[in-house]
C-alpha cells in the first residue's frame, strides 16, 4: 500500500470586483494583504487585496450590525 499524498494550490484573488488586475503570484502570499475584520456582535472576517487601492474599498464590505 502506497502512503497518500496531499498537495494542496492556493490560489489567491483580489476581494476589490473592481480590482484593476494586478502581477502578483496567485500561488504565493508575499505581496497581497490580508486584513482581518469584525464587526461587533458578527462574525470576523479575512479579506485580500492586491494593493492599498484595492484595500481602500473595504468599506463596501463592512456592514454595521442592525
Amino acid at each position: 500500500m502506497s502512503p497518500v499524498e496531499t498537495l494542496t494550490v492556493t490560489k489567491i484573488t483580489c476581494d476589490n470586483p473592481q480590482c484593476p488586475g494586478n502581477e502578483l503570484d496567485p500561488a504565493e502570499r508575499t505581496g497581497w494583504t490580508f486584513v482581518t475584520t469584525e464587526v461587533y456582535g458578527e462574525a470576523t472576517e479575512q479579506h485580500v487585496y492586491c494593493c492599498a487601492m484595492c484595500a481602500g474599498t473595504i468599506s463596501d464590505v463592512l456592514e454595521a450590525p442592525a
